[in-house]
This record gives structure tokens, sequence and C-alpha cells, in this order.
């Protein structure tokens, strides 16, 4: 490491203690800490329909944003050839300005849902931070309209491997678990996959679509402002699970892939 690389490091991380005393950050997360713990402990309190299930109903909720295309040809389908097949589909368009809504209604399997939000939601100009918080809106819109006992993530750009909600829904009984999540193929450059999730819990050793977790953990949002304290929105989600007492456990094995991302105008 050379000595400029140090002192980017080291400005990085001054740039983002700035932000999080300026928005406030710390005082917020004691409070929000302090009342997620008397949430969970509640929703514990409440026996959960599926304890004697075999096939509990599972949510995959899917935000989007004008990627109609990918979501029939690779996202969808990677859902509907799951070995686990007691699921719903819930994708919300981030106010979809093309056609999205067309190919998905030519899926004809009544599982999947698709709703398109009236109005975009409010993001920060800087591309970086708007990426940090791009489909916080229309996440939390899906999360209301998930009815299933569990929950999965899915970005519209990736894809779910076979058994990725039977072998994290079996995992995450099997161990207790209220959230689960498991390794991801990730794609660095065209064509080239390294392997990303590890265990404890730390940023940049998960990622979104590789989670699972029980419904009773609804009261957990998006927070569309985690951009100012340099988190992104997921990774500031599945932080806020770990410190309210979220029992969390890890499957080490891959379940998915996430796809290089490509720029797009408008995200």
């Amino acid at each position: 490491m050379t000595i400029s690389d140090i002192i980017r490091r080291v400005y990085a991380r001054i740039f983002v203690l700035f932000r999080k005393v300026k928005s406030g950050y710390y005082i917020k997360n004691v409070l929000e800490c302090r009342r997620n713990r008397k949430l969970l402990a509640q929703a514990r309190i409440v026996p959960r329909p599926s304890s004697g299930v075999s096939h509990p109903l599972i949510s995959v909720r899917i935000p989007t944003y004008n990627r109609g295309k990918i979501l029939v040809e690779r996202t969808i389908p990677s859902v509907l050839r799951q070995t686990y097949q007691n699921f719903e589909i819930i994708v919300v368009g981030d106010h979809c300005a093309d056609n999205t809504e067309e190919p998905i209604k030519s899926i004809t399997d009544p599982r999947v849902n698709f709703v398109n939000l009236p109005e975009r939601g409010i993001y920060p100009e800087s591309p970086v931070d708007r990426w940090m918080v791009a489909g916080t809106t229309p996440g939390n819109k899906a999360l209301d309209l998930c009815s299933g006992e569990w929950i999965a993530a899915l970005d519209d750009d990736d894809e779910f491997s076979e058994d990725h909600l039977e072998s994290l829904l079996n995992f995450a009984r099997a161990g207790n678990y209220e959230m689960v999540y498991g390794k991801i193929a990730r794609e660095v450059s065209p064509d080239q996959w390294v392997e990303v999730g590890s265990y404890p819990l730390k940023w940049g050793a998960i990622c979104h679509l590789a989670v699972l977790y029980h419904s009773s953990l609804k009261f957990f949002k998006y927070d569309i402002n985690s951009w100012k304290y340099g988190e992104p929105g997921d990774w500031n989600m599945w932080k806020r699970m770990k410190q309210a007492g979220v029992r969390i456990g890890f499957l080490d094995r891959v379940v998915g892939k996430h796809y290089l991302e490509m720029t797009r105008k408008g995200v």
C-alpha cells in the first residue's frame, strides 16, 4: 500500500465520520436500537403461524426501475424454477418510465405481482450516494405488500440458485434463526466471478440477494438517509438487525449470482 492509498483511506474515513456527526447518526442509532429491541421482543411473543407448517409461504420482493427485459429473462425465471414452490413474487416499480409492466404481465403465473409507484423515490444527486439507496422507496413498499411468513430479497438484475429458497428456509428453521444469509457468486468483470459471504456479519461479507428473514422482522425498513452515514441501504438494515439482537445464521454455500453492475442513466 502506497502513502497516497493510506491518505485516501484516512480521508474517506474522516469524511464518513463528518457525515455521521452532521446527520445526527450516533444519537439516532442509539434511540433506534432501543426501539428495535423492544419491537423484536414483542414480535417473539407472538406465535409463528408457520411453526407447524411444512411449506410456509415465502415472499420474494423485487424493487425495480426500467429493467423489464432482464426481469423476465433472468431474475423472475430464477424464482419460478425454484425447488421450493410455495412463494409469491412482489415486484414494485420505482415509477418505471418504460414498458416494464408489459413483459411482466406476459408471465401467466398468478404468483407474480407487479405494482408501479405513482411517483419516484427522492434520492440524492451524487451518483455514488444515489447508488447506496437506489430502490429504497419501492423496496419498502414491497415489504408492506409481502404476505408470506418468510421474506427473500432479490435485486432486479440478479438471480437465485435453483435451491435458494429451500436451502435457506431449511437452514433457518433447523437453527431457529430469524435471519439467514449465504454466499453469492459476484461477477467482478465479464465472466469472472468471486465468492462473497462470510461470518460474522460485517460490511462486504453479505449481499442483498443472499438474505432470507422471518416476516416478524418487517418493522425493519430501508433507511432512505443511509447514504448520509456512508452506508448502502441494505447493509444498514442488516446491521440494525444485528444490533437489535436478531438471531442470525450463515449458510456457507453459494445461493445466487450477483451480476456485474452496468451504469444506467437514471438509476
